[in-house]
């Protein structure tokens, strides 16, 4: 596990990120790595890992928290599960809980470390195997999402350049799905949808 930690504001600052990983060893020896980057004050980072060659964020691109009031939970339980993230803006709420195999989630709020993403609420909660689960959101005014995905080999994405009051529900309940929600323009924008069964095929785009 690495861990780097960065406060822009020194030490009077309060941070408080908890990093817990629990590595797995069986025949060989198994990766469970974490690579963190936070700047800024009063952010709360708690990222819990169990299994084996679990992952969150790259070598080349690594989790980054960004500035601002961030709290970031992330529960990985399983096995062969990636995340990268990046986390920018004022208030923003990243809740992640994963259970299951080879899941694979990207969160991105700001786009990137330069970009903001204000008032935001990303909420991820994958149960099964072999998932794709996307938030790209840009830097717009009030993003609000969760996602959740019960069952394997489904793909989620939403997408959200809006700049007014956007939300999306999105709760995916079988196998073999895709789903992808994209949301831009100017005026307030909010979709729910719920999806049961296998191989359905959803797309829907708000824009103006």
């Amino acid at each position: 596990m690495v861990k780097r930690t960065t406060d822009l504001g020194g030490l009077s600052r309060k941070l408080s990120a908890i990093l817990a990983t629990t590595v797995m060893l069986s025949l060989g020896t198994q990766a469970n790595e974490v690579y963190v980057e936070q700047v800024g004050s009063g952010s709360t980072i708690n990222i819990t890992q169990d299994g084996t060659d679990n992952r969150i964020g790259d070598v080349g691109t690594p989790a980054y928290i960004g500035s601002g009031t961030n709290t970031v939970t992330i529960d990985q339980i399983g096995s062969t599960n990636v995340l990268d993230m990046v986390v920018n803006g004022a208030g923003t709420d990243v809740i992640v809980t994963t259970t299951g195999n080879d899941n694979t989630q990207t969160i991105n709020c700001g786009t990137t470390q330069s970009a903001g993403c204000s008032g935001s609420y990303i909420k991820q909660d994958v149960t099964g195997d072999s998932n794709t689960v996307t938030q790209d959101l840009g830097s717009g005014a009030n993003h609000t999402s969760e996602i959740t995905v019960t069952g394997d080999s489904n793909a989620v994405t939403h997408t959200s350049t809006a700049t007014g009051i956007t939300s999306a529900n999105i709760t995916v309940s079988g196998n073999t799905n895709t789903v992808a929600v994209t949301q831009s323009g100017t005026l307030n924008k909010s979709v729910t949808v719920t999806s049961t069964g296998d191989s359905n095929n959803i797309n829907i785009t708000q824009s103006d």
